[in-house]
C-alpha cells in the first residue's frame, strides 16, 4: 500500500487527469462519480467477505479520503505558473498546508522550453477573470522554462563575463516585462522564485566527487538571484522564493532524487523529485502568513516583552528596534496601531523608542483585561473584530482573546514566525505605501474626535453644522485609480453589491462611454478625510444603473450617501430612469437603506427603480460643497 510521499503522489496522479484546473465543488463532484467504479473493480478480485477484502477497502477509503472530503475551514487558493517544479509543489503543499490547518487548493499553468509553450500573460489574465485566486506563483528558471536560461545554464562554462552579463540582462527583461502585465491587471500577491541551478547535468548529478554547480554557473546564478532580487523588491505585493537557499540546504543532488523509484517509472513520462517537497516548507510558511493575516487592518501590540525585553517600569530595557521600526513601517503603510500593554502610562519612556505616541491611533494602557481593551477599541475605531491582530508575549492574553474574542488573530512575539508575517504583511493587498495609507492613523484619530463631539446632547442638524463639512463629487480621474480601487477591494460595510472590480476594470471604465465613475470626497473642522465614496454607473440606454455604490466607514453617519446620489441624479441628463442594486450579505447591512432613503421603490429582489416622476433625494444642508 502506498504510504508517505508515494501516497501524495499517487493523489496528484489522480489529481492530473481529472479538471485539475476547475473548481474544488467541480472536482469533488468528479472524484464521488469517477472513484467508487475504480474501488469496485479493485475489489472484485477478492472474495466477498473475506478479511482481506474488508482490510482493501479500509485502505482504499482511507487513501482516496483527500480527493472525496469537501475542504474544511478558509482554502487559500494558488495559481501555479511554471514547468514540472509547480507540479511537484502541487504534489505536497496540500497535505504540509494541513499540518498547519489550511486547505490549500492549487492550479497550474504550463510552460516549457521542451515543449515550446510560451510564458502566456493572457493566458493568466483569462484564467483570473474566471476563477478568482489569493496568491500568484511563478518560477520561470527551474527544470525547463525559459529557453534562454536553459541555454545560459548549458553555455555557462563557455561565456565571457559581458556576454554572462548580456545573457542575465535578456532574461530579466522577459521576466520583468511579465511581472509588469500582470501587476498592471492584479494586486494578488506573487511569489516570483529565484533560480537554483536545477536541473545538474548528468555527470555532476551522479559523481559525488565534483561539485554539483561548477564555478561559471554559480557566477550567473549568483547574477540571476541578485538581479530578481532587485526585481521582487521594486514590484507591488511580491515575494522572492529562494530556490538556491533551498536546493544548498538540502543539496542539489538531494534536491533530483525521484520520490517514485526509477525502476517504476523507467517506461514513463514523470519525475517528480525532492525539490517538491523540500520547498513546500517556505511556500507553506507563507501560506500560513497569508492566512492569518489577509484581512488585517489593526494590530494590537503589546509592550513590556514584545516591543522590549524586561519590564520598563522596573528600570531599563533591551529595546527590539528592528520590531519597532516595522510596525512604524506597517503603520506608514495603511496598518492602524493600538497599544494594549498592561502597564501604568506614566512608565513608558516614549524617548528611548522608534515608535511614538502619534504612531498609535489609540492607546489602551492600563491594568484592565486587553480583552477589554480589544472590545472597546473595535467600537472605537468601528471595525470588525476579524480585522484585529494581536501580537502579544503572554499566552494567557492570547488564550483570553481566543476564548473570548474567536475572530481576533492571536500572534506570539517570542516566535520568530510573527515578525515574519508581518514583513509579509507589506506585501499584500491590505497594506500599500499611498498618500491615504500614510495618513489612515491620523484620520482614525480624528474619526474617534468626531465621534467625541457628535456625543454631545445637540439636535441632529446643529450637531453636523457644527462639523462644517465639506464636500465635493465628481467624476473620477486617473490619479484617483489607486485610491478607488482600494475603496472597492477593502469595503466590506457600505457596499450595495461586494462586486470587487479590478485596477484593470475600473481603469477600463474611465475611459468607456457606457460606464461613468463618480468619486466623493469629505472633511471637516477636523481635517480631511480624503476621497470616501465611490459610485460605478452603467448606462443602458435610457436607464442608468447603480452597479456598485461604496463608501469608507469613517464617512458614515453625515448623509454623504445622499449628496452623492443626488449628485448622479443631476449629471446623468439623459436617463429617464435610475436601477439601484443592492446585493446583501452578512457585513452590508450598512448600506441596505440607501435607495429607499434616497425614494427609489424596490421592484425585485436586487433592484430599486427612481425615474423622473418621483420625488428625489435633497442633499444634506450641513454639506457644503465644493469642486473637486
Amino acid at each position: 500500500m502506498l504510504t508517505g510521499s508515494d501516497e501524495h503522489v499517487y493523489l496528484d496522479e489522480r489529481l492530473r487527469y481529472a479538471p485539475f484546473r476547475a473548481a474544488p465543488e467541480t472536482r469533488l463532484a468528479f472524484f464521488r462519480e469517477v472513484l467508487p467504479p475504480d474501488e469496485a473493480a479493485v475489489l472484485r478480485s477478492l472474495p466477498v467477505a473475506s478479511p482481506v477484502r474488508r482490510a482493501v477497502r479500509r485502505l482504499i477509503a482511507e487513501l482516496h479520503g483527500p480527493l472525496l472530503a469537501a475542504p474544511e475551514g478558509r482554502t487559500v487558493r494558488i495559481l501555479g505558473i511554471g514547468d514540472c517544479l509547480l507540479n511537484e509543489l502541487r504534489v505536497f503543499l496540500p497535505a504540509r498546508s494541513r499540518r498547519a490547518g489550511i486547505s490549500v487548493d492549487v492550479r497550474s499553468l504550463y510552460f516549457s522550453a521542451v515543449e515550446n509553450r510560451a510564458v502566456d500573460v493572457s493566458e493568466v489574465l483569462r484564467f483570473l477573470e474566471r476563477e478568482p485566486m489569493d496568491l500568484i506563483a511563478v518560477s520561470f528558471l527551474t527544470y525547463a522554462g525559459l529557453p534562454a536560461y536553459r541555454a545560459l545554464l548549458n553555455e555557462a562554462d563557455t561565456l565571457t563575463l559581458r556576454e554572462a552579463d548580456d545573457r542575465v540582462a535578456a532574461i530579466m527583461q522577459v521576466m520583468r516585462d511579465w511581472v509588469q502585465a500582470v501587476r498592471a491587471h492584479t494586486d494578488i500577491p506573487l511569489l516570483i522564485h529565484g533560480a537554483s541551478g536545477l536541473p545538474l547535468n548528468r555527470w555532476r548529478r551522479h559523481l559525488p566527487v565534483i561539485p554539483a554547480l561548477s564555478p561559471a554557473r554559480r557566477r550567473v546564478l549568483d547574477l540571476l538571484n541578485a538581479a530578481i532580487g532587485e526585481l521582487v523588491r521594486h514590484t507591488r505585493n511580491a515575494i522572492l522564493i529562494d530556490e538556491a537557499a533551498v536546493a544548498r540546504a538540502h543539496g542539489h543532488r538531494s534536491c533530483e532524487q525521484p520520490v517514485v523509484p526509477r525502476r517504476l517509472t523507467r517506461r514513463a513520462f514523470f519525475h517528480t523529485a525532492r525539490f517538491g517537497e523540500f520547498l513546500s516548507d517556505p511556500y507553506a510558511d507563507v501560506i500560513r502568513s497569508y492566512e492569518r493575516l489577509h484581512k488585517a487592518k489593526v494590530l494590537l501590540v503589546d509592550f513590556d516583552g514584545t516591543l522590549w525585553d524586561g519590564v520598563m517600569a522596573d528600570g531599563p530595557v533591551r529595546h527590539h528596534r528592528e520590531r519597532q521600526e516595522l510596525l512604524r513601517r506597517l503603520k506608514d503603510a495603511g496598518m492602524l496601531l493600538v497599544a494594549v500593554s498592561k502597564n501604568d502610562p506614566t512608565s513608558i519612556r516614549w524617548t528611548e523608542m522608534a515608535l511614538q505616541p502619534s504612531d498609535f491611533v489609540l492607546q489602551k494602557i492600563s491594568w484592565r483585561l486587553k480583552v477589554e481593551a480589544i472590545q472597546e477599541a473595535a467600537q472605537e475605531l468601528d471595525l470588525g473584530l476579524d480585522s484585529f491582530v494581536l501580537v502579544d508575549d503572554s499566552p494567557v492574553e492570547r488564550d483570553l482573546a481566543g476564548s473570548q474574542l474567536p475572530e481576533v488573530v492571536a500572534l506570539d512575539s517570542l516566535d520568530p514566525f510573527t515578525w515574519r508575517s508581518l514583513e509579509r504583511l507589506l506585501q499584500f493587498p491590505n497594506t500599500r505605501e499611498t498618500e491615504e495609507a500614510r495618513t489612515r492613523t491620523q484620520m482614525y484619530q480624528q474619526s474617534a474626535a468626531r465621534r467625541a463631539a457628535l456625543a454631545q446632547t445637540f439636535d441632529y442638524p446643529t450637531m453636523m453644522a457644527g462639523l462644517e463639512l465639506k464636500a465635493s463629487v465628481g467624476v473620477a480621474r486617473k490619479e484617483d485609480l489607486d485610491r478607488v480601487a482600494e475603496l472597492i477591494q477593502r469595503t466590506n460595510q457600505f457596499n450595495t453589491t461586494t462586486i470587487r472590480y479590478s485596477r484593470q476594470d475600473l481603469a477600463a471604465f474611465l475611459e468607456s462611454e457606457s460606464h461613468r465613475v463618480y468619486v466623493a470626497s469629505l472633511s471637516d473642522k477636523f481635517g480631511a478625510l480624503g476621497l470616501v465614496a465611490v459610485a460605478i454607473i452603467e448606462r443602458r440606454d435610457s436607464d442608468a444603473v447603480f452597479n456598485a455604490f461604496v463608501m469608507s466607514c469613517r464617512a458614515m453617519g453625515f448623509q454623504l450617501e445622499r449628496l452623492v446620489t443626488r449628485s448622479v441624479l443631476d449629471a446623468e441628463r439623459q436617463a429617464q430612469r435610475f436601477i439601484g442594486r443592492f446585493v446583501p450579505t452578512d457585513r452590508n447591512t450598512p448600506a441596505m437603506s440607501l435607495f429607499r432613503d434616497c425614494g427609489f421603490r424596490e421592484v425585485g429582489p436586487t433592484e430599486w427603480l427612481l425615474d423622473r416622476s418621483m420625488p428625489w433625494p435633497d442633499p444634506p444642508p450641513w454639506l457644503a460643497v465644493t469642486g473637486r
